[in-house]
């Protein structure tokens, strides 16, 4: 039979039950006088960060879960969301559109009025400026009446003339172009000077064979003067920006900036030229 006074985990377990005995005297001494028990402290020192590390732990695998299980629905919400974001985003630009193309339409209606005959309103289809041809391309054309020599306006002011038509579509020829060229004259009435405006190929127009003492200034509104046969006078062309001395020549010239900036035109009228309101 074996000898447990020798058997070492005999004395190990022996030993353990002493010190729990102690410890646990000590503990209830402490507490009933009122004192920190420095097992209870070190107790709390080992077990403190494992609670701590299980607490996280616990709130982590929640956290996950709740992806889990609700992560789906979230993500077909929030795509649902934006899908109902982008179609009110749609509405308002539409809306926009619309409010826009209805002014830029009352104000060429307010411009009818005057006229002689029933203008045609086009839908500019394309703007081509090159280094050759500056030419708008609109959606009207023989059909619809559109003939060679019609003049084309805004409300802002004289666009150009059509040159060419198709059956469906018309070319107009720009005032920036540098084969167009039109009478004009300086509108205040103390000045009267008359001259012709040239494209350049460029934004900006040159008002030509203005007479030596030519009484021009900047800010000086440039109009068509009616003399040449093609435009008939009164339609706004530009304002003046400097004046040039051409001394060799002995006339002055004038660079002069359009009113209407063709490069955003969506919709111009086309007029015969006995029928362009003053």
């Amino acid at each position: 039979m074996r000898n447990v006074w020798r058997d070492k985990r005999f004395w190990v377990i022996v030993g353990l039950a002493l010190l729990s005995l102690l410890i646990g005297i000590q503990h209830n001494r402490a507490v009933q006088r009122g004192v920190t028990d420095p097992f209870a402290e070190a107790v709390m020192a080992v077990v403190a960060p494992i609670q701590s590390a299980l607490r996280a732990t616990g709130e982590f695998l929640s956290d996950f879960g709740y992806g889990v299980v609700h992560g789906r629905r979230l993500r077909e919400e929030n795509r649902r969301l934006r899908q109902q974001l982008e179609a009110v985003r749609t509405a308002q630009v539409a809306q926009e559109e619309l409010r826009q193309e209805n002014e830029r339409l009352r104000r060429l209606l307010a411009m009818t009025q005057s006229a002689k005959a029933r203008p045609l309103v086009a839908r500019v289809l394309a703007i081509q400026p090159s280094a050759y041809f500056h030419t708008l391309i609109v959606s009207k054309g023989k059909a619809d009446g559109v003939r060679p020599r019609m003049v084309a306006v805004t409300d802002k002011g004289l666009v150009g003339v059509v040159y060419t038509v198709t059956r469906h579509t018309a070319h107009v020829l720009l005032l920036t172009d540098p084969n167009a060229s039109v009478g004009a004259r300086i509108q205040r009435a103390d000045s009267r000077a008359v001259g012709i405006c040239r494209g350049r190929g460029e934004d900006t127009l040159v008002l030509t064979f203005l007479a030596k003492d030519a009484d021009v200034r900047p800010g000086d509104v440039v109009i068509t003067s009616g003399l040449g046969g093609v435009y008939p006078a009164g339609i706004p062309i530009g304002t003046v920006e400097q004046v040039l001395e051409q001394r060799q020549a002995g006339m002055r010239e004038a660079r002069v900036l359009p009113f209407v900036d063709v490069t955003r035109l969506e919709e111009v009228l086309l007029y015969p030229p006995e029928a362009v309101p003053e």
